[in-house]
């Protein structure tokens, strides 16, 4: 029964009861049981959640199997395999199902796994196709199944209460007042969801301004970016979806590659990253969250936005810049992106500004050619009626230009 129908009583007397039960009737850990199953069996075995996360596997001298070792790199069911399992409706089966071969591979034979009648898992074994004794199951590999169901349960139940502590913790050392900030450190270090180190990045995703961010796509993303990102993946990070934003808590360092990766991939391609900069100590750590948010307003979808490479938008960026309108950018600017032309004008200003006014440089990074920048600068020149040889007037239309991107004036 799922956990939202229960009411609290009898949910606390089922988790109570959880761990008593994983106390007194798991006579090994988890990987023991897994691979005593895949010993009776006398072939490996991984062993998934509900969601086709790898679990545990089991260890085999002679296990050369390229497939399976993906699957337990990736931490991952692929696609293909949780489809054929759903297919076959392993989960509503009683006893393992086979399910034949997939791209040339060999057949594999899948195991439901319940506690308390509940589906908690799957367990997959691979077949030859000559072996009818592989279909064969008894009464001892029904027992360790049905152990390995009460440990996947007890395993999910931990999950769940610390992703909502980490999710209160997170919350009240990011968002709350000072002394709840001091006590969520404290609790977050003592209780080990959190390394100690000298300091600590915040990280948050989400979609543009405007955007509706889905709660599942910011879970998964932060599931991912959690087992992924830090460049110590010993050390614990730790993370949280609030509100419309998955803020991650990272100790030391983050793979920004891995980070823009990860964004990249189709699932995920609707969001953003804002990285703020190292702080410490961890008490003081949101201050980490306002550099990110205020990195995130200045990145592009699917991009990462570090505090630390802002520049001069760290101080555009706390503009309201959502009160502004055109005619409070300078006038030459408003000329610029008034006229008929002016986008496409703007863009060329822009680039040559950023090129440091090199006209060869700004030619090669529009791609054109140079007589056809000058072409464009001179019109520049007409539109705007400035002298673009000042140095005044370049820094005037260089952040006019800029606060009127930020302010989705452009």
């Amino acid at each position: 029964m799922p956990c939202g129908s229960l009411s609290s009583n009898v949910y606390n007397e089922y988790r109570s009861n959880l761990r008593r039960l994983a106390t007194e009737e798991a006579s090994m850990t988890l990987e023991g049981q897994v691979q005593a199953y895949a010993d009776r069996l006398g072939r490996p075995i991984i062993v998934f959640d509900v969601d086709f996360t790898v679990i545990a596997f089991s260890v085999h001298d002679q296990d050369v199997d390229h497939a399976r070792l993906a699957i337990i790199l990736s931490h991952k069911g692929s696609s293909r395999a949780r489809e054929s399992i759903r297919d076959y409706r392993v989960g509503q089966a009683r006893d393992p199902v086979r399910i034949p071969p997939l791209d040339g591979g060999q057949s594999r034979l899948v195991a439901p796994v319940r506690h308390e009648g509940r589906l908690v898992g799957y367990l997959s074994s691979t077949i030859p196709e000559d072996d009818e004794s592989a279909y064969e199951d008894d009464d001892e590999l029904r027992e360790r199944r049905a152990q390995i169901g009460l440990l996947l349960a007890a395993t999910a139940l931990g999950n769940r209460e610390n992703e909502d502590r980490a999710r209160r913790l997170l919350a009240a050392l990011l968002e709350g007042a000072d002394d709840q900030r001091v006590r969520a450190a404290d609790e977050l270090l003592a209780s080990g969801l959190l390394s100690p180190v000298p300091h600590y990045t915040v990280i948050s995703i989400a979609t543009p301004p405007r955007a509706e961010p889905s709660s599942a796509t910011l879970r998964l993303v932060l599931d991912r970016a959690l087992s992924s990102i830090p460049v110590f993946p010993t050390l614990k990070a730790a993370g949280a979806v609030l509100g419309s934003e998955a803020v991650l808590l990272v100790p030391y360092e983050i793979d920004t590659e891995r980070l823009s990766a990860l964004l990249a991939q189709p699932a995920f391609s609707g969001l953003h990253a804002g990285v703020g900069g190292a702080h410490a100590p961890l008490s003081g750590v949101h201050r980490s969250l306002r550099e990110a948010r205020i990195a995130l307003r200045g990145g592009d979808v699917g991009r990462v936005a570090h505090w630390s490479e802002l520049g001069l938008d760290r101080l555009l960026l706390q503009l309201p810049l959502a009160d502004l309108d055109i005619s409070d950018l300078p006038d030459a600017v408003r000329r610029l992106l008034d006229a008929q032309s002016g986008p496409d004008l703007a863009q060329t200003l822009e680039t040559y500004l950023d090129c440091g006014c090199d006209a060869q440089r700004t030619a090669l990074a529009l791609h054109v050619h140079r007589s056809t920048l000058y072409y464009r600068l001179d019109r520049v020149r007409a539109v705007t009626d400035v002298d673009l040889a000042d140095g005044k007037v370049r820094r005037e239309l260089h952040t006019g230009l800029r606060v009127a991107t930020l302010a989705g004036l452009r």
